[in-house]
């Protein structure tokens, strides 16, 4: 009688038919789950990656829009605006009293001197005399001395500055002189006295070819401050002019002229600009830079066209 396998149970049959392959495709899936897994994670970081450069930090600044005041630097001397001087009417007479000295204020007709004929010197005419004011002013540069023979021809005995008003005559470059106009204020530095404000009052017409320039007058008013012959510089204000500006040091300088250096979706631009006004560490772009734009902060030449960069604002500028 042969003998037969004992057969397993129906219900075990069963489950190694109907469960066996469903573990083997969930083992199959949680492998594919991984792996999309695993790819997401990857691409989420080639998109931080893509999104924050991995090249050298440098540090930038934006450029901005800021009004400088154009000038026009000039310099000379006080001078005054109008100026009178005072001459004996006759010749031969001698100074016997002078009455006024160097920067006194006098009235117009104010006697200045007296003087008379010398002892037994024969002459025609009277044999004293007075030496008056033509104008009302103050009295610069007497020659007048005690004892002295008077002359119509020689030098005059007193300058007297009109109406006491000073003003400041200067040369001006003939590139220069064409910003100015009569009324431009002034900022005058005087040696001695410190700022007074002025006015442009006069522009020669005629130019000095040797030297390439001409004369102006800075008006100055009445201000007992003021000597002339004194030294002083001035700085004329001729316009206001608003522009994208950045620092100095943003600025390279290369043999084609000056140059930026722009960042831009994280990679350096090297573009050429023409420089406008400069105001102590500023300076005014006239062309080729946008407000907003990012550029280096100290331009140099170890970064190039292209070159991968990190910009980084200074913390006050983050705001």
């Amino acid at each position: 009688m042969t003998k037969h396998a004992p057969k397993e149970p129906r219900d075990r049959v069963r489950g190694v038919i109907a469960f066996g392959p469903r573990s083997a495709l969930l083992r199959f899936a949680g492998i594919g789950l991984a792996v999309l897994a695993s790819l997401e994670v990857a691409a989420a970081e080639d998109r931080r990656g893509s999104d924050s450069s991995t090249g050298m930090a440098v540090t930038v600044e934006r450029a901005h829009r800021e009004c400088f005041a154009d000038t026009v630097r000039v310099a000379g001397t006080l001078v005054p605006r109008e100026e009178s001087v005072a001459r004996p009417d006759t010749d031969g007479l001698r100074i016997t009293q002078v009455l006024v000295d160097d920067g006194d204020v006098v009235t117009e007709g104010q006697v200045l001197a007296r003087l008379a004929r010398p002892e037994g010197q024969p002459g025609q005419g009277p044999s004293t005399a007075t030496v008056q004011a033509p104008a009302a002013g103050t009295v610069i540069g007497s020659t007048a001395e005690v004892g002295a023979i008077a002359s119509m021809s020689a030098p005059p005995l007193f300058r007297i500055v009109v109406g006491r008003e000073i003003e400041l005559q200067a040369d001006v470059a003939l590139v220069r002189v064409a910003k100015l106009q009569a009324g431009q204020s002034a900022r005058v530095e005087v040696a001695g006295v410190g700022d007074v404000i002025g006015r442009v009052r006069f522009i020669a017409r005629q130019a000095d070819p040797a030297a390439q320039s001409t004369k102006v007058r800075i008006f100055l008013g009445k201000d007992e401050r003021l000597r002339v012959g004194t030294f002083a510089d001035a700085i004329v204000d001729v316009d206001r002019i608003c522009a994208p500006t950045i620092s100095l040091s943003a600025v390279l300088y290369g043999p084609q002229g000056p140059i930026v250096q722009v960042v831009r979706n994280n990679r350096i631009e090297t573009r050429p600009v023409p420089v406008g006004l400069i105001s102590a560490d500023k300076v005014q772009i006239r062309e080729g830079l946008n407000e907003g734009d990012l550029v280096v902060a100290r331009a140099g030449s170890f970064l190039r066209e292209g070159d991968e960069v990190r910009p980084v604002l200074p913390a006050d500028a983050k705001n």
